[in-house]
């Protein structure tokens, strides 16, 4: 399905082009050669925008094909069309190129002023001028027409047709004019038929008549649909106005019959008042989608954030540059315990403690900086908050206040608790793992202030031997029963990690190396005072050689783990399943 959509869009573009390109140069061809609009290339234009280049080949290809059998089919020959196919093919190309970027995040096209200046600068001169310079060359080379007439004539016609049809193509070929007749209700629609009628009846009533020189008068229901349907209404609206005035003057009808010289001043004519109104109108439609669009986020960003007061847990608040709050968005009594009612005139610092000397510190915080300031605090009960300041600043930059989002990251706290919980536990015997020992004896090197230190190292004896008879799930169990009896023998101040394999550390934080040397002595006893049940049956002996010693004043990490390995090397020496204390 999605091959066939690959060839479908660009034949269908391509017989459109086809179509197109018989009807002008047919019936509004200047000279029998050049036409006096040439809305051909905006159907591939149209296409190509908004799409990635990769697809744009096929449509080139697509548009060559057309735009050369449309001229032998109405001129005969095929030399002259092939340079004519080639010149426009190039002409669109060169602006697909130059106005890639245009087309908006929501697929939009000339919805902003700078994309208005850049379409007219591009599609509106720089592209026709390159196609029309070899046009007119072929023009004069193939059919002897004079080059400067033909130069401007190609020119011109080029140019109103990207200007006028390329917008109204690209929201057909997009689905802009579906979508918006879709969302609209039954009235808009009414509108929209009403004012696109009323711009081609005035239309039909001024080019149908050749007495008064009328032409201001479709600026009139142009002006009410730019007005009411913004910019895809407008290019509709215009294209009314280009086909309209284009076939009437070309037939002898309208009041651009009314100036003086040959038909081709009057086309001339005809191009320079069609340019003038596109010019007046598109302006006039990107300022009012712009200011739509505006109007639109505006209205958004009001719902979002009264929703975001309604259902969540957040409050915004504003402060004066005192630290007075000066307005509260949210349900700010189940965050802060206090209602809106109640904070607002309120000083900051106030709040509970210390809740409220963080808010105020960081609102402080905000107005000596150009960034924003987010704090966390946790409120008495354990609930935590996570507070961000944005400084507001009069036109001089001075300080005025701030504007603070206070969100309840109490769940994610607890996550962030877990997982540190789990990063720093053991998964087979649940105690802390190295990295858990690790955190812990750093904390307790560095704190001067605790009475002492002692470290014991433990390896199971004859483990290896346990794994390689019996497997490794009765060695699992052996380890984590080991870790079990370790633990029990402990003080809540304690810990036991283990280290990795079958070693296991203990930190003792006592000033008195005989009661860790009476800790360790019991855990000796208590391993090895009965055997170990295993998962698949039977029971395995469990003893622990356990190397003692106690933190010398002044002495580093390092040093002390290495004094305590080579106790453990001593035990295990010595003939296992004891401990010694260095």
């Amino acid at each position: 399905m999605s091959s066939l959509r690959l060839i479908v869009a660009p034949l269908l573009s391509g017989l459109l082009c086809f179509t197109l390109a018989v009807a002008m140069i047919r019936h509004l061809s200047f000279a029998g050669n050049l036409a006096s609009v040439w809305p051909a290339n905006a159907v591939i234009l149209a296409q190509l925008l908004g799409r990635p280049r990769r697809e744009w080949v096929r449509f080139l290809v697509a548009g060559f094909i057309a735009v050369t059998a449309a001229g032998a089919a109405s001129r005969g020959t095929l030399p002259g069309p092939l340079g004519f196919a080639f010149a426009n093919t190039f002409e669109i190309a060169l602006a697909a190129w130059l106005l890639r970027g245009t087309v908006d995040a929501d697929g939009r096209l000339l919805h902003h002023h700078a994309s208005v200046g850049r379409f007219v600068v591009c599609a509106g001169i720089v592209a026709p001028a390159t196609g029309a310079l070899m046009g007119a060359l072929i023009a004069t080379l193939a059919f002897d027409l004079p080059i400067g007439i033909s130069l401007a004539t190609k020119f011109s016609a080029d140019a109103l047709g990207l200007m006028i049809f390329t917008p109204f193509f690209f929201a057909i070929f997009h689905g802009d004019y579906a979508t918006s007749i879709r969302a609209a209700s039954r009235a808009e629609r009414v509108q929209m038929l009403l004012l696109h009628a009323a711009v081609l009846v005035v239309s039909l009533g001024v080019f149908g008549q050749s007495r008064f020189p009328l032409l201001f008068l479709p600026m009139v229901p142009l002006m009410l649909v730019a007005f009411r349907l913004g910019w895809q209404g407008t290019s509709l609206g215009v294209m009314l106005v280009a086909v309209t005035g284009g076939v009437a003057t070309f037939y002898g009808h309208g009041p651009v019959s009314l100036s003086a010289g040959d038909m081709a001043v009057k086309l001339v004519f005809l191009q320079f008042y069609l340019a003038t109104v596109l010019m007046l109108m598109m302006p006039v439609a990107a300022a009012l989608a712009a200011r739509r669009d505006l109007i639109e986020r505006l209205s958004e960003s009001e719902r979002s954030l009264k929703l975001l007061a309604d259902r969540s847990a957040i409050v915004l608040l504003r402060f004066s540059a005192e630290g007075a709050m000066t307005r509260v968005v949210g349900d700010a009594s189940a965050l802060i315990g206090e209602g809106a009612e109640r904070l607002v005139g309120a000083h900051v610092g106030e709040l509970a403690a210390p809740l409220g000397q963080a808010l105020f510190a960081a609102h402080l915080r905000a107005g000596d900086s150009d960034r924003p300031v987010t704090i966390e605090v946790e409120r008495l009960g354990g609930a935590w908050i996570e507070a961000t300041f944005r400084a507001e600043r009069d036109d001089q930059g001075g300080f005025t206040g701030s504007l603070a989002t206070l969100v309840d990251v109490t769940a994610r706290k607890m996550r962030e608790g877990e997982l540190a919980r789990l990063a720093e536990t053991d998964e087979l015997t649940g105690l802390a793992n190295r990295a858990g020992f690790l955190r812990r004896f750093e904390d307790a090197l560095a704190n001067t202030s605790a009475a002492g230190l002692s470290i014991a190292l433990i390896d199971v004896d004859r483990f290896k031997s346990l794994n390689d008879e019996l497997g490794h799930v009765a060695g699992d169990a052996a380890l984590a029963e080991i870790g079990r009896r370790i633990a029990r023998n402990l003080r809540a101040t304690d810990l036991v990690a283990r280290l990795g394999g079958d070693e296991f550390v203990v930190l003792l934080g006592t000033a008195e190396p005989d009661v860790a040397q009476e800790i360790c002595t019991r855990i000796v006893a208590t391993v090895s005072a009965r055997p170990v049940d295993l998962p698949l049956g039977g029971q395995a002996e469990a003893r622990i050689s356990c190397g003692l010693v106690h933190r010398a004043p002044g002495q580093g990490g390092i040093e002390l783990l290495n004094r305590a390995d080579m106790a453990l090397y001593a035990a295990k020496r010595g003939g296992r399943n004891q401990l010694i204390a260095a």
